[in-house]
């Protein structure tokens, strides 16, 4: 009898220790396409594991691309992300109940460019698929669109659909609305700059950047983004980045009438409080 009671617990406690593992890795996407050298840091964590297609990514998992590599996502909600060379991505929350049409996604882009298609419109008040950078907060409505990461700044280029655009610090709260066909840059501690036309030129280089990367393709860390003016430093930085309640109509003028040209900007580097992820 004792010893039947002394397996009863041992069963217990092997099932506590196994299920929080379980709950957690939960499979939130499938690589679809990978080109070259591309790792995953299992919940963050080096070292890098090599990468194949139809491996799952879970909350957590950090996905690098490395020169001249590439790799795409299908998410469990049919969203489609791609990263060019030389990204780094963290799916930091993804959550998604089709029965009761719910989703909670954040990814953060550490470095590189990214080109995101969120098929599926979910009806609700506030956004519900979040990218967050180093200087910006893009909630998504439906919508494809492209986000590069560079030392200083961000760059959001929409090709379709609807984007509130906020930088990520809690005392710049104002929200700027992307439509189709329009950009717009957040440089470091600053608003967003006025929405700016995407050209064709300008779409068609975003392509040729996806398949070259950024710093292989004559536009490196120390060169503006396209469509934009100014110079920026080295190095690359990423502090935390909090969520933001994204659903405003309107927002106060970022930038004078006569000022809707993108002007030079000029930002000191700024040195991280930590290391950051490789």
């Amino acid at each position: 009898m004792q010893r039947k009671v002394f397996c009863g617990l041992i069963a217990i406690l092997l099932l506590a220790l196994i299920l929080p593992a379980s709950l957690h890795a939960s499979v939130v996407g499938r690589f679809t396409l990978i080109t070259g050298q591309v790792d995953v840091l299992k919940g963050g964590k080096v070292p890098g594991i090599p990468a194949k297609v139809q491996d799952g990514v879970e909350t957590g998992d950090v996905i690098r691309t490395k020169a001249r590599s590439k790799a795409q996502l299908s998410m469990v909600d049919a969203s489609v992300i791609t990263l060019a060379p030389e990204s780094r991505l963290a799916i930091a929350d993804y959550q998604y109940n089709p029965a009761k049409e719910e989703r909670r996604a954040v990814v953060r882009l550490f470095r590189g460019l990214m080109n995101t298609v969120v098929n599926r419109i979910i009806k609700t008040e506030e956004p519900d698929f979040i990218v967050e950078t180093h200087t910006a907060t893009v909630g998504v409505r439906g919508t494809n669109f492209y986000t590069l990461v560079g030392p200083s700044f961000t760059a959001t280029y929409l090709t379709h659909g609807t984007l509130g655009v906020s930088t990520n610090l809690p005392t710049l709260p104002a929200l700027l609305l992307l439509h189709s066909m329009q950009f717009t840059q957040i440089p470091l501690g600053k608003q967003p700059f006025l929405a700016q036309t995407l050209t064709p030129e300008m779409l068609a280089m975003l392509e040729r950047l996806m398949d070259t990367g950024v710093s292989g393709s004559g536009f490196g860390y120390g060169s503006p983004a396209p469509g934009t003016a100014g110079q920026y430093q080295y190095p690359f930085t990423l502090p935390g980045s909090p969520d933001q309640k994204l659903l405003q109509q309107t927002i106060p003028p970022v930038l004078q009438p006569q000022q809707q040209t993108l002007p030079q900007v000029h930002t000191a580097p700024v040195t991280p409080s930590q290391p950051l992820i490789p």
